[in-house]
């Protein structure tokens, strides 16, 4: 599905979110305080939206996701902002990450949680690759609790968001998986249990646009 939506991927993020996911996606790497030199996974990299903003501060970072198309486009945006730099991309899943326990200082993934199988096996994959006070952060779609804001976002994604989605990608489905997947996901409190049941440390947990998106940063003790 991400391989067939790869195409459109970037422009539909920019449209879809009225390019506010560029905001999240710089508070997301500030909070890991990433230093010149440190190593940093992006897990499902898609791409490479993230992992640009982290080279930008200096880390050496591998991204990882199971779609071609993605890291082929990831690969050439990272050529294009910056050639020579320390960006390697590996096609594996995340469920069963391919390096060594402790290997990296920072992770991170944005919107890719929801869209594992086994939210816990990925949790203790993280957790195993980073070093002891490596943090993790997390920025996921979330569902406003307020009303009435959370009646119009409702009315967005279910109707409006597949709908330009199909328009401009031509693939329906994978913009109803799209809004589909964001309505299952458990909510903030809920995730914040999981991620403290696989042994992280919440740092921070913040809502970001009144509830469309939610960041968390976790610390492995």
């Amino acid at each position: 599905m991400f391989d067939r939506i790869a195409p459109t991927y970037d422009q539909l993020n920019a449209i879809l979110s009225l390019s506010i996911d560029k905001v999240w996606r710089r508070k997301a790497i500030e909070a890991l305080k990433i230093g010149t030199g440190d190593t940093v996974l992006d897990v499902a990299t898609g791409t490479g939206d993230l992992a640009l903003l982290a080279i930008n501060r200096g880390g050496k970072v591998v991204g990882i996701d199971l779609s071609l198309q993605m890291l082929r486009r990831a690969r050439a945006k990272l050529d294009h902002n910056h050639p020579g730099s320390t960006y390697a991309f590996v096609q594996g899943d995340a469920l069963a990450i391919p390096f060594r326990d402790e290997t990296f200082n920072s992770a991170m993934v944005a919107f890719g949680i929801r869209n594992m199988e086994d939210l816990e096996a990925f949790l203790d994959e993280l957790y195993r690759v980073l070093n002891a006070h490596g943090r993790l952060s997390i920025l996921e779609f979330s569902m406003p609790e307020r009303w009435p804001f959370r009646w119009i976002y409702l009315v967005y994604l279910t109707y409006v968001m597949p709908y330009i989605g199909f328009l401009i990608s031509g693939d329906y489905e994978a913009y109803r998986y799209l809004r589909d997947s964001v309505m299952r996901f458990p909510s903030p409190k809920t995730l914040e249990g999981i991620m403290a049941t696989r042994g992280f440390q919440i740092v921070q947990s913040i809502q970001l646009s009144g509830g469309i998106s939610h960041l968390y940063l976790l610390e492995k003790p």
